[in-house]
């Protein structure tokens, strides 16, 4: 370069390039600790240093030679411009190591996350789902170990995983108890439609019946007619052979055909107020039946209702499981609480 002493020191720095360019001439394993760990030496060992001096040179040539700055300024350049494409490989070989760190520590908590909102999903679902898809949603949620596998996020894992089991179980009892009620109003309209078909049948028969005999009605009196007009024809042509004893035969059987209708009609009616009365019988039996599933149920969540009441008690004003009943009792002796659901 020049023999000028304030630029000496250029010069020894220049000259220490070509060993600097040996020791930074490797790239290792970024994926290793010892690779990471080596570039990064080198820079911090090396070329800071070098960097640092270089700058310490140019400031002080600067200042001891002012006419020649813009010498010392494109040397100072020159080298500058040596030590960043030496360290550049470096730089950009951790820079890169460093970059797909972060992005696997991203993608891992990503994962981690999408684990927790799986809860979160199996609530949503269970608002369109049967008794039956909500326990095996349930499954789903209860198969899950938030003891493992979410690190970090280990405590609001558990929490979102007992509030999905809490809700769950709550729509659980809503939809076991929606379905039974579905059912037993189904069984009972389906008893009550077959009842009516019966009681439908039953009428038609005796519709069937009393048309039958009211045909056969007609023909009795039609024979009767008939019977009739040629008895009194014959007694038209035959005057003298019509008494009446004759006339009295011919009423009396009218009169007993008369009689043995009306039993008829008595034994039809008969019939009709007996199927009648069990029909009432029937419907009487099924609303009591009804009512008393519905004083069941009743006393069931009434139970249900006192047990968490108690539980309550127990678990936030430390009473014992006696006393918390005795409490439960006598809050439920008074008018100023009910249970409402």
């Amino acid at each position: 370069m020049s023999e000028v002493k304030e630029l000496v020191e250029f010069d020894l720095i220049a000259a220490g390039m070509a060993e600097i360019q040996e020791k930074g001439n490797f790239i290792p394993d970024m994926s290793t600790k010892e690779g990471y760990e080596a570039s990064k030496r080198f820079v911090l060992d090396f070329t800071t240093p070098t960097r640092t001096k270089l700058n310490v040179a140019h400031t002080k040539a600067k200042l001891y030679w002012k006419t020649g700055a813009s010498n010392v300024d494109t040397e100072k350049n020159r080298i500058l411009k040596l030590l960043v494409d030496i360290q550049q490989p470096h730089q950009d070989a951790y820079k890169e190591f460093d970059q797909i760190e972060k992005d696997k520590k991203l993608k891992f908590e990503s994962d981690i996350q999408d684990k927790i909102n799986f809860f979160n999903v199996c609530c949503h679902q269970a608002s369109s789902a049967n008794s039956t898809g909500i326990s095996d949603l349930i499954d789903s949620c209860g198969e899950i170990d938030t003891e493992q596998g979410f690190y970090h996020f280990k405590k609001e894992a558990i929490k979102a995983r007992a509030d999905a089991l809490e809700f769950l179980g709550e729509a659980l009892t809503n939809a076991a108890s929606r379905e039974a009620a579905q059912q037993r109003e189904e069984e009972l309209a389906e008893q009550n439609r077959i009842q009516q078909e019966a009681l439908e049948a039953q009428q038609e028969e005796m519709r069937v019946q009393q048309e039958k005999m009211n045909a056969q009605q007609a023909e009795i009196d039609r024979v009767s007619n008939e019977a009739a007009s040629k008895a009194q024809a014959e007694a038209d042509e035959k005057q003298r052979l019509i008494n009446e004893a004759e006339q009295a035969e011919i009423e009396k059987k009218r009169a007993i055909e008369r009689e043995e209708y009306a039993k008829q009609q008595a034994k039809l009616a008969a019939d009709r107020a007996v199927e009648q009365e069990k029909q009432r019988q029937y419907n009487d039996r099924i609303a009591k039946e009804a009512e008393q599933a519905k004083l069941e149920a009743n006393k069931k969540h009434t139970g249900m209702v006192r047990g968490e009441i108690k539980k309550h008690l127990m678990s936030t004003c430390g009473l014992d499981n006696e006393l918390a009943t005795k409490v439960v009792k006598a809050l439920l002796k008074t008018n100023r609480v009910t249970i409402n659901y």
